[in-house]
Formats: structure tokens, sequence, C-alpha cells
């Protein structure tokens, strides 16, 4: 096994259980979970974009509302909103106090990077407050690491045609539609299983197969946008990936980029839609 492969199938293996130890345990560690990836995450990309460097402080104020949003999953709307403007006003008066140092793309950098990360991923938490949230959180990591390995795999086998030859040479159009397929029929198969072994737990209910497999399909797409996505931004920067935190794998966005789309998916589809019958 090459030493990069060796490196990646080891980090998955202690990442997994980690995952899985995560969804299982009480909502306070998830909440902690997403707040560190989040935090980790705005490192990355403030790092990549070049805020930190340039201006710490500033920097320092996204971390803050890295850590703030997604306690906001437990606040009411009105509460969000006054968080919100208070955040931007203060940072408006940095930026008229600091003007010849901090420009408005400076601004804008640091409220991309909070919408990018601890915004989107917040969507983790907000699933798992919906009815029967602690088994549709889960297909927010189903939706994201099906369609990474399903595209991976698909197009070692068949890839012929590229995808986005400019963003990510290495993708194919093969290799996109085998990861739609393989996240619609994973998530089919976690329906079957949901039904066969944990009807007890939903109270009568069972999971819709229709909805079911169409939220697959959609959200290997959304987990395709994600990563090239986050390919362009790596690309536009002149960086291979986000960090080194994962060996073999990079930094915590080179891991999250799908996620980041899928979470929010699932979660509108899911508060839209119901998953069950």
């Amino acid at each position: 096994m090459k030493p990069g492969l060796k490196a990646r199938v080891l980090t998955a293996v202690i990442g997994i259980p980690i995952i899985i130890l995560i969804l299982i345990a009480p909502a306070w560690v998830m909440l902690i979970a997403v707040i560190l990836c989040s935090l980790a995450g705005l490192y990355e990309f403030y790092s990549a974009v070049g805020l930190i460097k340039k201006t710490r402080l500033l920097a320092l104020f996204g971390f803050l509302g890295g850590a703030v949003v997604p306690l906001c999953h437990m606040m009411p709307p009105r509460e969000i909103f006054t968080c919100a403007f208070l955040f931007l006003f203060i940072l408006f008066l940095v930026m008229l106090g600091s003007h010849r140092r901090v420009l408005i793309t400076d601004i804008s950098m640091l409220i991309m990077g909070l919408i990018y990360v601890p915004f989107l991923l917040s969507n983790i938490l907000y699933t798992k407050q919906l009815e029967y949230g602690d088994f549709i959180v889960w297909l927010i990591f189903v939706g994201a690491f099906v369609t990474d390995s399903c595209a991976f795999f698909a197009g070692k086998a068949f890839g012929r045609h590229k995808l986005c030859p400019n963003i990510s040479p290495k993708k194919t159009v093969e290799g996109a539609i085998g990861g739609i397929v393989g996240c619609g029929l994973a998530f089919l198969l976690f329906a079957l299983i949901v039904n066969t072994f944990f009807k007890p737990y939903l109270g009568g209910a069972s999971m819709n197969y229709g909805s079911m497999f169409v939220l697959g399909l959609l959200s290997s797409f959304a987990a395709q946008v994600g990563d090239l996505t986050a390919s362009l931004i790596k690309r536009q920067f002149g960086i291979k990936d986000f960090g080194s935190l994962f060996p073999g794998h990079g930094g915590m966005l080179d891991r999250c980029d799908s996620i980041v789309l899928v979470a929010p998916t699932v979660f509108l589809f899911a508060a839209q839609f119901s998953l069950f019958i």
C-alpha cells in the first residue's frame, strides 16, 4: 500500500469511530465538536486568504463569531438578530478606526468565513433538533462520505470525461454520476436498516423510501458542489490543502468541504418534506 493511501486509511479508521461516538453522544458533545471544527476550519480559511497574516485582531473577531454561531441554534430569532447586528456594528467601528489597515475586502473575507464554516456546519445541530433528528443527522455524514467514496471508485473504474478540468483535473463526469447513484442507493439502504431494526424507537413511523432516495441524490450533488468549491478556493489562493491536521486527508476544511453543503441540504429537505410516514 502506498504511504499516502496508508495514511488516508489509518486516519479513516481512527476518525470514523470518533464521528460515530459523537453522533450517539448527548447533544452537548455534538455542540462542542461543531464549535471545535468551526474554529479549526476558520483558522485554515483565514490563513488561506491571508487574513491572519494581515490583521490578527480582525481574525480574532472571526474566531469569536465562530464560537458563537453554533450556539445560535439554542436562541430565538430575535436574539440571533441582535447578536448579528452588534457583531457587524463592532466590525464597522473597527474598520472606521483602522481604515488605513482594514479594508472592506478584509471584512468581506471575515464574514465569508463565518458563513462558509460555522454557519453551514451549524446545520448539523439544527438537524439533530428535528423530530427523529437523532436518526436524520446520520444522513449528513453518510451523504458526504458515500459520495466521496463512490465518486472516487467510479471515476477510477469508468472515468473518461473530465468534469471541471480547470478546477479539479482528476474529477470525471462518470465519477460524479457514480457518486450520485451510490449516495441515492446508500440512503435507501439506510432507510431499510432503520425500518428493520429501529422501528420500535420511531413510535411506529417508517422512513419513506421515495423521499430518502431523492434526498440521497440531492445530498450527493451538494457534496460535489462543496468539494469543487473548496478546490476552487484553494486554486485561487495557490494552496494544495487547507491544512495538515489529518494525515493523508489535509486539513479540517479538506474533510468538511462536502459536509458544509450536505448539512443544510439534509436539514432543509427534512424540515420541509417528511422523511417518515
